[in-house]
């Protein structure tokens, strides 16, 4: 994305223009995170992990503007301007996440930093290994929406990647590339989703690859079909990648019971490339203060467990503890942590978590805990 200067004296002009019409708005919110942590992977990490180093610092605004057109269209524009943890506190901002749309009551059009159209769409039967659907990133993206008596439908196009990167750019010929189709519906206690991408670009999809490991250049193509029935929730899917020749069927069945939900999947793959099923099993507490969750998963021959739990204890203070292992290792990852609500919109954060493999980076367990001893305060404004 590019960068972006804005003063004081902007903001207030576009404070005071929103204040003058009744249909326009502009609406500001935001974030502030300082703290300290002690993890020092050594030079030969600091590339490839993201871990804060020290003491860091950083803010967010979230900017979101809208106007009701006299026809009864809405436009809107939101963005996000970044502050980073420079030492030099350098006055230049950063703006991300930057989408523009038009909408009406049945549909509208989005520009951008959207989702594509299948991942928006599309509904799983536990772990697939063949619906790998582009997840957007980063990347800019033109997205249609629709929709009518109980059905939702997008198609979008990609127009950069993450990087930005142009299509026409890599291609010399087209301006946007891999078409992506996704539905989806509602009837009674059924529902269904549908989703298809087409094959990016020979140029362009090696290289959105790159910038964006969750882009695949692949055709995909898959269906699902859900039901609600005798208090479980039903999902039957396929889903097929053309260009690696790998099939997937699955199930899965989510049933609660009092407290407790287990979710239970099973996967049939059909690849020579990845031969072994996937299953895997979830069960979650919760009562009152205590939320408890266990997870097991064999996806490809992997095997990977996690238990988690957290307790309120009550007065803003609120306890987190898990321990993880997701690569049959000897070793287990674990981290405890506690956050105390100052009200307001603060919170203070104190955790300590150890990655004994070092594959997780600064993601250990569901709120990706920072590796070694981190205290954060924040506010949300």
């Amino acid at each position: 994305m590019k960068s972006i200067l804005l003063t004081t004296t902007a903001l207030v002009a576009f404070a005071g223009a929103a204040a003058a019409d009744g249909h326009t708005s502009i609406t500001f919110s935001g974030n502030t995170e300082f703290g300290f942590n002690d993890n020092d992977p050594g030079t030969s990490d600091i590339v490839i992990n993201d871990d804060e180093q020290g003491f860091y610092w950083n803010t967010d605004i979230d900017v979101s503007m809208s106007a009701e057109l006299d026809n009864g269209l809405t436009a809107s524009t939101s963005f996000e301007i970044d502050i980073t943890g420079d030492p030099a506190n350098s006055s230049t901002l950063t703006s991300d996440e930057w989408v523009a749309s038009l909408e009406a009551s049945n549909g509208g059009i989005f520009i951008g930093d959207t989702s594509f159209a299948a991942e928006t769409h599309w509904q799983s039967a536990g772990d697939m290994e063949a619906d790998g659907f582009s997840s957007a990133d980063g990347e800019n993206a033109i997205r249609g929406d629709f929709s009518a008596g109980g059905v939702d439908a997008s198609v979008s196009y990609v127009i950069t990647d993450a990087d930005q990167v142009y299509v026409s750019t890599t291609t010399g010929d087209d301006d946007v590339d891999q078409l992506s189709f996704g539905i989806a519906g509602d009837f009674g206690m059924f529902s269904f989703t549908a989703a298809y991408q087409e094959e990016s670009d020979a140029v362009f999809g090696p290289v959105a690859e790159a910038a964006n490991g969750d882009f695949n250049s692949d055709e995909v193509f898959g269906v699902s079909v859900g039901v609600s029935a005798a208090g479980a929730d039903i999902t039957v899917a396929y889903a097929e990648e053309t260009n690696a020749d790998e099939q997937s069927v699955g199930i899965e069945v989510a049933y609660p019971f009092g407290p407790v939900t287990a979710t239970a999947y099973y996967v049939s793959e059909d690849s020579a490339a990845d031969p072994d099923d996937n299953l895997g099993l979830n069960v979650a507490y919760s009562n009152g203060p205590i939320s408890v969750e266990a997870d097991f998963q064999d996806d490809q021959g992997v095997e990977k467990w996690a238990l988690e739990g957290s307790y309120d204890v009550g007065n803003g203070l609120e306890v987190f503890a898990g321990v993880l292992n997701d690569n049959e290792g000897d070793s287990e990852d674990f981290y405890v942590a506690a956050t105390y609500d100052l009200g307001g919109g603060a919170e203070v954060l104190f955790s300590y978590a150890e990655d004994e493999d070092g594959d997780n980076e600064d993601e250990v367990g569901a709120d990706d805990y920072q590796v070694g001893t981190t205290i954060e305060l924040s506010f949300a404004f």
